[in-house]
């Protein structure tokens, strides 16, 4: 397939106000224990969000968890930070809410319900420039720290606009975005249109983060790519399999603080692959509970799975025999 960019709409820029008042996330006994999407650090604390609007976070390494207040009782798929105050997160009903205080109060920016559409990842370089991906191939950017966002709709081929479900950027400008049927979207350095990469396989890409100088992208039945970055955007696309073993959806990864990348999926599948795209130790865990999101920092790991609540531990504990340990 040759290289195209594909924008089906560059349409209006939208004001971040409300269309109708959104009703706050219910204050529970048990939200430390409800299924959560995704876990990010931030400075000294660990934040979760996920079903319900429900976030939660912890000031001790995941020793103990507690409810924060979220304006928004619509579950949340992702959230990042861009230093220890200003942090984001998006989710369904086409919802942005911020925090200017690391994460301990939100407020509304975007909250869309008549447009029927899911936000699935959100992305910020610095407080003004940021990504919002969600369905339908809409790709939503503010360059003013969300007081307008532009949307883009991208898609592989003219009749479908794939689900964007995952962003990643290099330092030197070049960056993808991994979307459902294949589809992969890549911008070089400098450019601003995004062009189409033919994907080695047809099935969904889940995630996509950074190994070594190249882009590492995910998806279903245990595929698990290296997409070559000077070939990225270019007709001499590089990409090599890396063999996993398994056959399980991998759903979310994250980099250790050895430059291993961690991936996660279902059936509590867990691997290691190391800097140079080698499968270095897989893992499946003995209750194959299905695992959403992973975080880690120098010493511990974090994980959210559709057991409900966050597990904390070491990257060795992840991998040994009968790995389960008790909800933090």
């Amino acid at each position: 397939m040759r290289l195209f960019a594909v924008l089906l709409g560059l349409l209006l820029c939208v004001q971040s106000l409300a269309s109708e008042a959104p009703r706050p996330a219910k204050i529970v006994p048990l939200a430390t224990q409800a299924v959560f999407l995704d876990i990010a650090l931030n400075g000294s604390s660990v934040i979760a969000v996920g079903e319900r609007g429900i976030i939660v976070r912890s000031d001790d390494q995941g020793g103990t968890w507690r409810q924060v207040p979220s304006p928004v009782d619509v579950t949340l798929t992702a959230l990042t930070f861009v230093n220890t105050n200003v942090g984001w997160a998006v989710g369904h009903e086409s919802t942005i809410i911020k925090t200017l205080d690391g994460g301990e109060h939100w407020q509304v920016v975007r909250y869309k319900p008549e447009e029927e559409r899911f936000y699935l990842n959100v992305v910020f370089d610095n407080e003004e420039d940021g990504t919002v991906l969600g369905t339908d191939g809409e790709l939503w950017t503010t360059a003013d720290a969300g007081e307008t966002w532009s949307l883009e709709v991208l898609a592989v081929e003219e009749w479908f606009q794939n689900h964007l479900f995952a962003f990643h950027q290099l330092d030197n400008g070049s960056a993808v975005i991994a979307a459902e049927r294949g589809g992969v979207f890549a911008r070089s350095a400098g450019e601003m249109d995004w062009q189409v990469v033919e994907s080695p396989y047809p099935g969904t890409f889940f995630g996509v983060t950074e190994l070594a100088d190249g882009f590492l992208l995910y998806g279903m039945s245990g595929k698990v790519y290296l997409l070559n970055v000077a070939a990225a955007a270019s007709d001499s696309h590089q990409w090599r399999e890396i063999i996993t073993n398994t056959d399980q959806f991998l759903l979310a990864a994250t980099i250790n603080s050895g430059q291993h990348a961690l991936l996660v999926g279902r059936g509590g599948i867990v691997l290691e692959i190391d800097s140079d795209g080698k499968l270095i130790r897989e893992q499946q865990r003995p209750n194959r509970i299905d695992i959403t999101a992973i975080a880690s920092d120098n010493s511990h790991v974090y994980l959210a799975s559709m057991k409900g609540g966050i597990e904390q531990l070491r990257v060795d504990e992840l991998f040994a025999p009968n790995n389960i340990t008790a909800n933090k």
